[in-house]
């Protein structure tokens, strides 16, 4: 039976950039994709699979990057930074499915699909993979958009957070961080607050809450969120260097 683990690798993707404007020219770049899942199974059989992937993810990111550019660009955001979220969403895989229903390229749940649907008149982000991508860094922004006082990077982080687990849990530990006096507006200073927000801290929520609760509720899937935002975040430095 496979150990599936989280480790940061390298695999390369060729790359194909325009150059100048020239459509003829174009340049093939190698770059490093990390923070894949792999199987520490036989290395013959591990670099097999590795290898394929790379070549199946190499093709995935040059077809989706003009949608991706076009609507990063609208919603403010680094193209590169939507990269990283999706690597690590769904490794590029147009028909993912999460445990918990969320599907597609983005990984959007159907609920949320439903009201960015309403929103956007779009109809099915759940099929299409350029509507999962458009509605994806869509919802990134209406997260962005909760932490108006953070500065630039940290509000990208904090958004990302709420993007993963709900934007409810990220107020919460903001809560328990000015509890503490600790800067609210910082991912690094609310991170720490996330694995607080369990049914076994009762104690401190008696003096955060007076319902003795966090307002948004239990939460324990805190350490798949600080994964999830720190990989993004280390991913998108490097491509920035490289894409």
């Amino acid at each position: 039976m496979f150990r599936m683990h989280y480790i940061i690798t390298s695999f390369a993707i060729f790359f194909l950039v325009a150059c100048g404007g020239d459509k003829t020219r174009q340049t093939a770049i190698t770059v490093q994709l990390s923070s894949s899942v792999v199987a520490a199974d036989s290395t013959q059989t591990a670099n097999s699979v590795d290898i394929n992937r790379k070549r199946a993810l190499s093709k995935m990111v040059i077809k989706y990057k003009p949608i991706i550019k076009k609507y990063a660009k609208r919603y403010g955001f680094d193209w590169r930074l939507i990269v990283a979220q999706i690597v690590q969403e769904s490794g590029f895989k147009e028909k993912a499915r999460s445990r918990v229903g969320a599907k597609g390229l983005m990984q959007i749940m159907p609920g949320t699909a439903k009201e960015i649907g309403r929103e956007l008149e779009f109809e099915y982000i759940m099929k299409r993979p350029r509507e999962n991508i458009t509605a994806g860094i869509y919802h990134l922004y209406k997260q962005y958009r909760l932490y108006p006082e953070a500065k630039r990077d940290e509000r990208i982080k904090l958004s990302l957070a709420s993007y993963n687990c709900g934007a409810g849990h990220i107020f919460d530990a903001q809560k328990i961080a000015e509890y503490y006096q600790r800067p609210s507006n910082y991912w690094v200073e609310v991170r720490p607050y996330l694995t607080m927000l369990k049914k076994t801290d009762w104690q401190l929520h008696l003096q955060v809450w007076p319902t003795g609760k966090p307002q948004y509720g239990y939460f324990y899937g805190y350490n798949e969120t600080i994964q999830y935002v720190d990989n993004i975040w280390e991913m998108y430095l490097f491509y920035k260097k490289f894409l």
